[in-house]
């Protein structure tokens, strides 16, 4: 690694911890929002006073004249969260971390959760900047993609283990036309 990169590592990682310490949690609370703003996805942490998960949700803003564009990521990270309502039934392939083949599991397609606190980090990709906020709201819905990640991030802090189909009880079918 380049010292120059280091340098703005460290220099990121400085800031970040003081933009977080502005919010009076524990710094660990946002450990599944930092995760999902280096690695991406979403993530849960738990002991057994605090409960939090990131959610991200992701919007492209593209101009079709141009054909130009950019994304905004939100990640909403939610404390001690709790489901309000679930609707619908999906479908989908999933990787949880600690297994090596994706499985067929059964997700909402839509959740709302409620949360002590709600905090969201905006990212623009346009203005190289990350905004930070806690939401006055203390609900938040989340659909498709977004519902399927924050059903998944509740599993894990309701300690279920996530099951379905492993990968190879789908069956290949040739199709000619």
């Amino acid at each position: 690694m380049k010292i120059n990169d280091l340098k703005a590592i460290l220099k990121f990682s400085s800031r970040e911890e003081a933009i977080f310490g502005r919010f009076d949690l524990p710094k660990d609370a946002f450990y599944p929002m930092i995760l999902s703003l280096k690695t991406g996805g979403a993530w849960s942490y738990s002991t057994d006073d605090l409960k939090s998960i990131s959610v991200m949700k992701i919007f492209t803003d593209y101009d079709k004249e141009s054909k130009t564009g950019h994304t905004i990521e939100e990640v909403w990270l939610l404390l001690n969260p709790e489901y309000v309502s679930k609707e619908g039934t999906v479908h989908r392939l999933e990787k949880c971390g600690g297994k090596d083949e994706r499985s067929l599991v059964t997700r909402p397609y839509s959740v709302t959760l409620k949360a002590e606190r709600i905090i969201v980090a905006s990212i623009s990709t346009a203005k190289k900047k990350i905004y930070l906020k806690e939401s006055p709201e203390k609900t938040v819905s989340f659909s498709g993609p977004s519902a399927f990640y924050a059903a998944h991030e509740m599993e894990h802090l309701e300690h279920v283990e996530i099951e379905g189909l492993p990968m190879w009880a789908l069956e290949y079918e040739e199709v000619t036309d």
